[in-house]
């Protein structure tokens, strides 16, 4: 009899066909069937570690983080203790957002699979999440020892080593392979409105020229928010995909793949100067902002606006987080826009996106040009 099964034959065998539909049913990702089998499963067999462990990888998909991680704790406390199971559980306990605690049983997991890849950049999440630079920053160097072409944990450690400095390939490759799904998966699971949120930030200004520079312009949101105001459009994205899905949109005049200020100086097609340019969900990306700011002056024509939006952060100037995005503080945003002759409309707080339930905050801004 397998270990953990009622020794009651016909709880044993209701515990047998409950394990056989839920595999079924998580294998076709049929998370809510699949939700009042687990929970019937840990009634009928309460000491089958798998019983657990299937509740609470339901519970994840279904946003039930608690649950999950009671269960993946009752997992591990009946055993075997596996690097797996705790490290299923220390990802519900930083759903919780509870790092420290997660940082704890990681520690366990790497005592079974030293130096695993997967659980380093769990570890380093934590550490981030805690602001424990340092700690995070050897953790993804031994994730580099393993794994040297790891994307994030190259720009992490770029970030880290050179505060505000992004790993070159990482956002083009990050954005490439997200282009398919990106607007949905941003407006429906991330609630994300920031591109709507400047649009009616801008609604009561006129915008010279009717001309729009839009970096970092993605799949198009920016275009399709100010789509009613009839503008001539041009778009910068690092990421090739993206630049093919925004052209679909017929919403621009010029787009072109590259890196926002590089284009912006070397370009003609994009010398402008423009009566607008935007950047939703784009500092993010960039990290340090000066050489940005610095390209600003001479593309926005006189009287000309700057929307974008930042994540804002309350730790430093620039700040790298686990998520492989930069957040920036407002002193800092202040200080370039005064530095480079752009004068404060606007600086509103806004909800960027939800993560794991969570808000995360950040600023709008509305600069104009002399």
């Amino acid at each position: 009899m397998q270990r953990g099964l009622p020794n009651d034959p016909v709880l044993a065998l209701r515990a047998r066909e409950l394990l056989a539909e839920i595999r079924q049913l998580v294998a076709a990702e049929r998370w809510k069937e699949a939700a009042p089998r687990s929970v019937a499963l840990v009634q009928v067999a309460p000491g089958l570690t798998e019983a657990h462990d299937l509740m609470g990888v339901v519970a994840m998909r279904t946003g039930a983080a608690k649950i999950a991680e009671g269960c993946f704790e009752r997992a591990v406390s009946i055993g075997p203790v596996t690097a797996t199971r705790l490290h299923d559980w220390a990802k519900a306990l930083m759903a919780l957002h509870e790092p420290a605690a997660a940082a704890r049983v990681l520690h366990r997991a790497l005592l079974i699979r030293p130096d695993d890849p997967d659980l380093l950049m769990e570890l380093a999440d934590c550490q981030l999440s805690q602001n424990q630079r340092g700690e995070a920053l050897k953790s993804l160097r031994r994730v580099l020892r393993k794994q040297p072409h790891n994307r994030l944990a190259n720009h992490l450690v770029s970030a880290l080593t050179q505060p505000g400095t992004p790993h070159n390939d990482y956002v083009a490759h990050l954005f490439d392979g997200y282009a398919a799904y990106f607007e949905d998966h941003l407006t429906q699971t991330l609630a994300y409105r920031v591109p709507e949120a400047l649009a009616a930030m801008l609604a009561t200004y006129a915008i010279p020229g009717g001309t729009v520079l839009d970096l970092g312009c993605g799949t198009g949101l920016v275009a399709k928010a100010l789509a009613a105001r009839e503008l001539v459009v041009d778009g910068i994205d690092i990421a090739a995909n993206m630049v093919a899905s925004a052209g679909q949109t017929g919403l621009y005049r010029h787009l072109v793949t590259g890196d926002c200020r590089d284009v912006m100086v070397t370009d003609a097609a994009f010398a402008g100067p423009y009566g607008l340019v935007t950047a939703a969900d784009v500092f993010i990306y960039v990290g340090a902002l000066e050489a940005i700011f610095a390209a600003l002056p001479a593309h926005v024509a006189a009287g000309g606006l700057v929307a974008f939006s930042i994540e804002t952060s309350d730790a430093s100037d620039i700040e790298i987080r686990a998520s492989g995005r930069f957040a920036h503080a407002p002193a800092y945003v202040s200080g370039l826009a005064e530095r480079h002759g752009l004068t404060m409309l606007a600086d509103e707080p806004h909800t960027i996106r939800q993560e794991q339930g969570r808000p995360i905050a950040g600023h709008l801004y509305l600069l104009r040009a002399p």
